[in-house]
């Protein structure tokens, strides 16, 4: 069985830094999200990644695991 692919966190940082979050981390409330996910090939770069509210990242993901995607 494959390994799951992690994030890499210190890529994500820098992204985030760029973008003009301080300490590279999104404010309070908000996580960062892939749009193509990790393990659908998606990779940790400015285009596939998005700063969300946390409520909406987790409907996201709870609509994901109802059809199965997840």
């Amino acid at each position: 069985m494959a390994r799951k692919r992690q994030a890499d966190q210190e890529k994500i940082r820098k992204i985030l830094e760029k973008r003009g979050y301080k300490n590279g981390e999104p404010p309070r409330g908000y996580e960062v999200h892939h749009i193509k996910p990790l393990a659908e090939g998606g990779k940790d770069t400015p285009k596939n990644l998005r700063v969300i509210k946390k409520t909406k990242h987790k409907q996201i993901h709870s609509n994901r695991k109802k059809r199965g995607k997840i």
